[in-house]
């Protein structure tokens, strides 16, 4: 439980100060994370919303099966979690507009993304990247999808593109 506050208490502290876009990642350098290939799904904070819960999970576990991890029910070598946390931005130079017009509140949903790789026994964090991003409700596939590549580009196995 602790855990899981800290992380939430940290995405709330980045999510002011990181550009829309932008990876912050972090790893264990005492790991060697070509001698993990199993793991299994722990704890985190899903989307609220059930379709991006779904998107989320396939769009990750697609991107472990291509780092070659096979994902099991238990003895994993890792585990894996997901943060996420959505908010919704107003744009004040369209406020004035919109309240004159009787429109709509122009907004913009902004989400939160943190995916966390943890030794099983211990729980000390492996690695973990972090993102942000604006959602459009239309777009959800393709967004979660992006979003999740740039994760796992992060991810130390991985040579830069």
């Amino acid at each position: 439980m602790k855990i899981m506050m800290f992380a939430l208490a940290a995405l709330f502290v980045y999510a002011q100060s990181d550009a829309i876009g932008k990876v912050e990642t972090t790893f264990d350098k005492k790991t060697n994370f070509t001698e993990l290939h199993t793991y299994s799904w722990s704890g985190g904070a899903r989307a609220y919303n059930d379709e991006a819960h779904r998107l989320v999970v396939a769009a990750f576990e697609k991107e472990m099966t291509a780092l070659g991890f096979k994902q099991v029910a238990s003895g994993a070598d890792v585990t894996l979690s997901y943060y996420n946390i959505t908010s919704t931005d107003i744009d004040l130079k369209k406020l004035d507009e919109a309240t004159k017009t009787g429109g709509a509140t122009p907004t913009k949903m902004r989400a939160r993304m943190m995916v966390v790789m943890r030794a099983p026994k211990s729980r000390n964090e492996l690695w973990t990247a972090i993102t942000r991003e604006y959602v459009e409700p239309d777009q959800l596939a393709a967004t979660v999808q992006r979003v999740a590549d740039r994760l796992f580009a992060t991810y130390p196995t991985k040579k830069p593109r």
